[in-house]
């Protein structure tokens, strides 16, 4: 009973300190580390991204959103893996996603998808591609993708300053419901805060038990600052103290 009662006060401890750190942000969303399964199958990962989709939209009221960044605090977070499986969760329910590189100096998206990573986002802000011809395929319904493009552009921020840039985000929101921007850090690079700017908002992907509350504070204060929402904070690789069995029936 000793035993039951020290592992239950640490995760309600580990619950609170999550709280603290995120209070800066309009919602929490908790993503497992693993995707358990319940008895008919349906993955409780895939719900909480479906229940992510709906959180973001209540985040606006009435107002449509449509174009979000996924970026995270720092270095290796997740941030790339959240914003694929919430494309994924989106496409779906048939709605219509266009998933888009903008990590300029380590993309990964195309390795994700395996496809080529040339002809992307630089490419088509540089004026050198249409977007008809940088939009590819993916084998999943309803899910395209912009790659990163060829070469990766040395100033990424001086891309996204462009006026041009917000008239291709125009256009990219008439080609899916779902715009979604994977983006590199907030703390490392100006790419992120220059480009959400532009957006509905961000959601910020935060890896539980690593990511400091000071430096959470750090990147909120950088985005009040821009005027750039967060609609929505991720707690990604969260450990569970209580097992899966046990967590279930509390």
């Amino acid at each position: 009973m000793g035993k039951i009662y020290e592992v239950l006060k640490k995760a309600e401890a580990d619950k609170q300190l999550q709280s603290k750190i995120l209070k800066a942000s309009d919602q929490m969303i908790h993503a497992k580390r693993q995707p358990a399964k319940r008895s008919d199958g349906v993955s409780i990962m895939i719900e909480e991204y479906h229940r992510m989709k709906l959180l973001i939209q209540a985040a606006r009221g009435e107002e449509t959103i449509k174009a979000l960044v996924f970026s995270s605090s720092q270095q290796s977070e997740g941030t790339s893996t959240v914003v694929i499986n919430f494309a994924k969760a989106i496409a779906s329910t048939g709605e219509s996603v266009l998933l888009i590189d903008a990590n300029l100096k380590r993309p990964s998206l195309h390795q994700a998808f395996n496809i080529e990573q040339n002809w992307g986002l630089s490419d088509l802000l540089q004026e050198k591609s249409s977007l008809s011809d940088v939009i590819k395929k993916t084998r999943i319904p309803n899910l395209s993708v912009i790659t990163c493009g060829s070469p990766t552009h040395p100033n990424p921020q001086a891309l996204f300053l462009a006026d041009s840039t917000a008239v291709v985000l125009g256009r990219m929101k008439e080609q899916a419901d779902w715009v979604l921007f994977d983006t590199p850090p907030l703390n490392s690079y100006n790419d992120a805060i220059t480009l959400a700017a532009r957006t509905d908002g961000v959601v910020l992907v935060l890896e539980a038990e690593k990511t400091r509350r000071e430096v959470v504070q750090k990147v909120c204060e950088r985005l009040e600052e821009s005027g750039i929402r967060i609609l929505g904070t991720v707690l990604n690789k969260r450990r569970m103290y209580i097992p899966d069995w046990a967590y279930n029936r509390l």
